[in-house]
């Protein structure tokens, strides 16, 4: 039932993403720990949105390696190594 929910919230956030696909990229809001005006430092709305979907690909590429390592027993070690337990 955990899995569900899960697959859920996922479905729902990949939905909501998908509407604000064409809306414009505010940077400031997807990167508030960043202290510079990154709308200004980016003005380019492609390149906005190329930001947008490198940092949604690198939060997809983190839940997958997360289920991989809690399903498959894999885990990373500080030095780079994976190591198979």
């Amino acid at each position: 039932m955990d899995h569900d929910s899960n697959q859920r919230d996922q479905d729902s956030e990949e939905a909501n993403e998908t509407i604000q696909e064409d809306s414009p990229v505010d940077l400031n809001l997807l990167f508030p720990e960043e202290k510079t005006d990154l709308n200004r430092l980016f003005p380019d709305s492609r390149l906005r949105r190329l930001l947008r979907e490198v940092r949604r690909n690198r939060r997809d590429v983190e839940r997958f390696l997360k289920r991989l390592g809690t399903e498959g027993g894999v885990s990373e070690k500080p030095g780079g190594a994976d190591e198979v337990s």
